[in-house]
């Protein structure tokens, strides 16, 4: 497995979009840290989340530090008003986590399951055929590029 692959340590079916793989507000603190586009602050992602809802400074803090020692985001100090503080920014796009996330996902179905996946993502290709179409794509283009 490549060093830089983000290792969900939980999957939670019954979330949604990144609450699958993450707490609720380490989703909400990546995806503000995804949207900006240069090293960011602790205060300037509290300020983001506060306007949605309450929340601690702290709190915030912690989150990041939190995702900082998961690989997620990566760090260094910088001088500010007052005085030292830490900047962050992603260590890893959006999409690099995501398809670590399925990575880990299906690796561990296929390897507890295997042939209930396979049939399931048959009995899926034949009868939802729309669903299934940019899979088929990138499958014809794989097999095309393997035979060159």
């Amino acid at each position: 497995m490549p060093e830089d692959d983000y290792l969900p340590s939980d999957y939670r079916a019954d979330c949604e979009r990144l609450e699958t793989i993450f707490g609720a507000l380490e989703a909400k603190v990546m995806e503000t840290i995804w949207g900006m586009r240069t090293p960011t602050r602790v205060r300037d992602v509290y300020d983001k989340l506060r306007k949605e809802k309450k929340i601690a400074y702290t709190t915030v803090m912690s989150t990041m530090n939190t995702l900082f020692e998961k690989g997620l985001l990566d760090r260094k100090i910088a001088k500010g008003r007052g005085g030292l503080l830490y900047v962050y920014w992603p260590k890893r796009t959006r999409q690099e986590v995501e398809r670590s996330a399925v990575k880990r996902v299906i690796d561990s179905l296929i390897r507890n399951f295997g042939d209930s996946v396979t049939s399931y993502l048959v009995e899926m290709a034949s009868s939802e055929g729309e669903k299934i179409e940019p899979f088929r794509k990138l499958l014809e283009r794989s097999q095309e590029g393997d035979r060159r």
